[in-house]
């Protein structure tokens, strides 16, 4: 089992699930609810894969309630790539801090 920091009060759900397996990925990012843990500065999330910063090229969306509560992040791609592979989501806090999760996933050939 791959090595991930725990997780943060805030990360409800990151896709594709850590540890997992794929023949391919379609979609890499995560769901957050920035209700749960210290409050954070939203215009602060990143998303990282393999190190690279995708965030430009992400979909970044929120609730509608004010402020918003729950955010997601999320980049489309045809990742077909095998081998291991690692995703980071970071953002600040409203002190600051960086604040970062990380998840593992697998691609095998088909």
């Amino acid at each position: 089992m791959a090595c991930v920091t725990p997780r943060l009060p805030q990360v409800i759900e990151v896709y594709p699930s850590e540890d997992s397996t794929q023949t391919s990925v379609q979609y890499i990012g995560a769901k957050l609810n920035f209700q749960l843990g210290e409050e954070a500065d939203y215009g602060s999330l990143q998303l990282f894969i393999d190190g690279v910063d995708v965030t430009n090229k992400s979909r970044v969306g929120g609730t509608r309630d004010m402020p918003p509560s729950r955010w997601r992040i999320g980049y489309k791609i045809d990742f077909s790539k095998p081998g291991n592979h690692r995703a980071e989501i970071r953002f600040h806090s409203k002190d600051g801090t960086i604040k970062s999760y990380s998840w593992s996933f697998s691609v095998k050939s088909p």
